[in-house]
């Protein structure tokens, strides 16, 4: 009897290290999935990062690019400002030169019918003589 209780000892040792060897081994293939499967998220998130970086760098080129347009764009209004501010100085001072040459010829012409008139009042009093 003290043979069969050994013997039955021996097996329900056997028996309990061979579950917990499957136990472990079950344990150590879910962590292995876990890693590949937590690896495989981690490359993902890292193709992610890289293609992120790529449109942020794209991005900042863009933007740079804009600006540098925007700042040529506001020269070239600026310029346009300071030429049309000129061409309103000419336009002005053409404007004026015009009614001086108007009033001139006002005075020119009143001064035409006055000789005109002189004219005829002398050559009358050639007549006359």
């Amino acid at each position: 009897m003290n043979i069969v209780l050994i013997v039955l000892i021996i097996i329900a040792a056997l028996a309990i290290g061979f579950l917990a060897y499957r136990a472990t081994a079950r344990r150590r293939a879910e962590r292995d999935r876990a890693r590949e499967r937590l690896s495989t998220e981690a490359q993902g998130h890292r193709q992610e990062l890289e293609a992120s970086a790529l449109r942020a760098r794209e991005s900042a080129s863009g933007a740079q690019e804009r600006l540098e347009r925007a700042g040529e764009h506001r020269g070239e209004a600026e310029r346009l400002e300071r030429q049309a501010a000129e061409h309103e100085r000419l336009a002005a001072e053409e404007e004026s030169t015009a009614q001086e040459l108007q009033a001139r010829e006002e005075r020119a012409r009143q001064a035409a019918e006055r000789h005109d008139r002189q004219a005829g009042e002398a050559e009358d009093r050639l007549k006359q003589l």
